[in-house]
């Protein structure tokens, strides 16, 4: 078997460590920088290297979306598999926070960067490499499309959520409002009678006055919001559909 590993400058220590271990277990590796001789052509000699290999290793880091040649090298690899080559893609994130390149998100990728024994991510890559069960470039763009599909249901999931939610804000400003209103008017209401009828009030009868009107307001509005509550019925059904919908195409995509 043979292996091209593709990486940055920065990222040369941690390929050489997964490089030597491979070696060490009779695996023919590439090094995009380690394995090219001085005055051979560059691009030539990894297109070569790309074309003739089994495997391609991609080290991700946050390093790894600023180099040009890595991403090259991804092109590649890519093109391969679109032409029908039969090759793993196996990305391998060394360093937290590091965002897979688009076109590598569909493979499960190695995770060294959470401190995990060494040792233990190797054999995991190993036994990756050495697997027999590969995919074609139509099982690929079948998944691709497949995660378009449910990522276009969750998207709608997510827009039912956030428009209730916006309706749930604007009636929630209309209550505060409403109750403002009335229980100014029942103030109001009451001062206007007491002046009519030339009645003195104690802060207390203000008071009680005050509470009164707010009671009835917020009452008022319980009953308004009880009435005018959102269709969460309907909300949930159409959120039971589009998670039907989604276990359907998964399990299409299992099959």
């Amino acid at each position: 078997m043979k292996v091209f590993i593709s990486h940055t400058n920065e990222d040369a220590h941690i390929a050489i460590k997964i490089r030597n271990y491979l070696v060490h277990s009779d695996i023919d590796v590439f090094d995009d920088k380690a394995d090219i001789s001085m005055g051979s052509n560059l691009a030539s000699s990894i297109n070569e290297a790309i074309d003739a290999s089994d495997a391609v290793l991609f080290i991700i880091s946050r390093n790894t979306d600023k180099s040009r040649w890595v991403h090259q090298e991804m092109s590649l690899a890519i093109s391969n598999k679109l032409n029908g080559k039969s090759v793993k893609l196996i990305p391998i994130v060394v360093e937290k926070n590091s965002e897979i390149p688009f076109f590598l998100k569909d493979y499960l990728y190695l995770d060294l960067s959470r401190g995990q024994d060494f040792e233990t991510g190797m054999s995991r890559l190993i036994e990756g490499l050495r697997s027999d069960k590969k995919t074609s470039i139509q099982q690929d763009l079948e998944a691709k499309v497949t995660s378009i599909e449910i990522e276009k249901e969750l998207l709608k999931i997510k827009s039912l959520e956030h428009e209730e939610f916006r309706k749930f804000k604007s009636r929630q400003m209309f209550f505060i409002a409403m109750i403002a209103t009335l229980v100014s008017s029942v103030v109001v209401s009451i001062g206007l009678l007491g002046w009519v009828a030339k009645i003195e009030y104690s802060n207390f009868e203000w008071i009680i006055a005050f509470l009164v009107g707010a009671m009835a307001s917020m009452l008022g509005s319980l009953l308004y919001m009880r009435k005018d509550r959102p269709h969460k019925d309907e909300l949930v059904r159409k959120i039971d559909e589009l998670h039907n919908s989604l276990k359907e195409m998964e399990a299409r995509h299992d099959k």
